[in-house]
């Protein structure tokens, strides 16, 4: 098998030098060049290619120092287009299969060995995805073996059966990295291939806290985060392994990336590794500064292979979550919170105070904040409450963690099991300074995956 490789590639490579000797003029950047190609098989087809990118080694590497997923061999890439015009023989045409890339650096100096355009599902710079009649789609194609290329040549079997190349100009290199596919919109969804990614919520703070339970990320004091909560829905028929997400805060005099990228569970956040296909899941990402720096810049959110952009300076705080007040009813699949009531209160007693009672006091100087309702478990499982409902309050490096009491008979229980279709009292409770409370809208309610928060003062 190896020997046919070496054989097909000298007979390509010659292809490739006899084309260049009768001096034909290579197809320039952006321009459209049209293949019919007939494989062994039978099947004919008609494409139109373009190239419309290129990243050069000192970018490659930046990327490799982004963290992002682009082959450890990898000194350069080139963006393509391909436009399936006709195809006869099958319902698709995987791209990646039939064409073959040579590089060089003066169209008179020979092909270099030939790379095949095929990339491993999952990575950054993917490749053009099997095609149907009519239907586009953008990709890449490695380059591993010459730095700075100027051509590229692709390599096929034309329409009599016959092997035949094509070469075309490398466009110069690309001018920023990690052009963007479209705004990051916080609260929507936006389409990373066949990934969904919704963004709920961007800010500075010290710490990543995930808001139904007292689990955090903790950095040195001195330090601060912009740090980002986002939902992933993965479409794509490949696992989504932990290189295809990153948070790079591009700024004019500096560039910073990802330090943090973990997972939330039903207790806790855990380091993040890849999730299947059809899975969906609670990320949270973050970047590390410190805390004297003012920065200001473009914030880049990069998912399997698409970037989405806004600008950001530290210390803004962004999302979607509703405001909540009594009477409201928050509701997922597996989790509902009716409001019932909210105050501010130095001491909560239980329901039964006719005999010994346990009763909740604030610390001097501070107030207990209180929502109370009803809770319902949704889901066909029993759950744990205090694993579904949480309080947290939270601005920059100040914090204040609360949690879920049942309060039943004459005391306040930490700790209840619900079966499915089950409905239980429940009190949120944080304690907070005066000056806290003064910044409602800082309290976050955690329902399951659902997140409000307080309403402004």
């Amino acid at each position: 098998m190896k020997g046919l490789r070496t054989i097909l590639a000298a007979l390509l490579a010659l292809t490739l030098v006899s084309g260049c000797s009768q001096k034909a003029e290579p197809i320039k950047p952006g321009e459209a060049a049209v293949i019919e190609g007939k494989l062994s098989d039978g099947t004919t087809y008609e494409a139109s290619v373009r190239l419309t990118g290129y990243l050069n080694p000192l970018q490659i590497k930046t990327l490799q120092n982004y963290g992002m997923y682009v082959g450890a061999e990898t000194i350069g890439a080139v963006q393509f287009e391909v436009q399936l015009n006709q195809l006869q023989g099958q319902e698709t045409l995987d791209m990646t299969e039939i064409w073959q890339a040579a590089y060089q650096e003066t169209a008179e100096e020979e092909t270099e060995e030939l790379e095949t355009l095929a990339i491993p599902a999952g990575e950054w710079l993917k490749a053009i995805e099997p095609l149907a009649e009519n239907e586009s789609a953008r990709g890449w194609a490695l380059v591993k073996k010459t730095r700075n290329p100027e051509f590229m040549s692709l390599n096929y079997l034309n329409e009599k059966g016959k092997q035949a190349a094509l070469v075309m100009q490398i466009p110069e290199s690309q001018s920023t990295l990690l052009n963007e596919a479209g705004e990051l919109k916080v609260g929507e969804w936006m389409s990373a291939g066949g990934v969904e990614v919704s963004v709920e919520e961007i800010k500075t703070s010290q710490d990543v806290i995930m808001y139904r339970s007292d689990n955090k990320w903790y950095w040195e004091e001195g330090d601060q985060v912009v740090n980002l909560r986002l939902k992933v829905k993965n479409g794509e028929n490949y696992n989504l392994n932990d290189k295809l997400f990153n948070v790079i805060f591009d700024c004019p005099s500096s560039s910073f990336s990802r330090d943090l990228l973990v997972e939330e569970n039903e207790k806790e956040m855990q380091p993040y590794s890849s999730f299947e296909p059809g899975e969906e899941k609670v990320l949270r990402m973050a970047i590390d500064f410190n805390a004297d720096a003012e920065y200001s810049g473009r914030l880049k959110l990069a998912v399997n292979g698409y970037c989405f952009g806004l600008d950001y300076t530290l210390g803004d705080e962004i999302d979607h979550y509703l405001s909540y007040q009594e009477g409201d009813i928050i509701e997922n699949s597996k989790d509902r919170l009716t409001i019932e009531k909210i105050s501010t209160v130095k001491r909560l007693n239980p329901p039964k105070t006719s005999v010994d009672y346990m009763y909740l006091y604030a610390d001097p100087g501070k107030q207990l904040y209180v929502v109370e309702g009803t809770y319902e478990n949704l889901s066909s499982e029993t759950v744990a409450i205090e694993d579904r409902l949480g309080i947290t309050w939270q601005d920059g490096a100040e914090s204040a963690g609360g949690g879920v009491w049942i309060p039943m008979g004459n005391d306040f229980l930490e700790s209840k099991t619900l079966a499915p279709n089950e409905k239980i009292k429940i009190c949120l409770i944080v304690m907070l300074t005066d000056d806290q409370l003064q910044r409602p809208d800082k309290i976050r309610i955690g329902v399951g995956d659902e997140v409000i928060k307080g309403s402004p003062s």
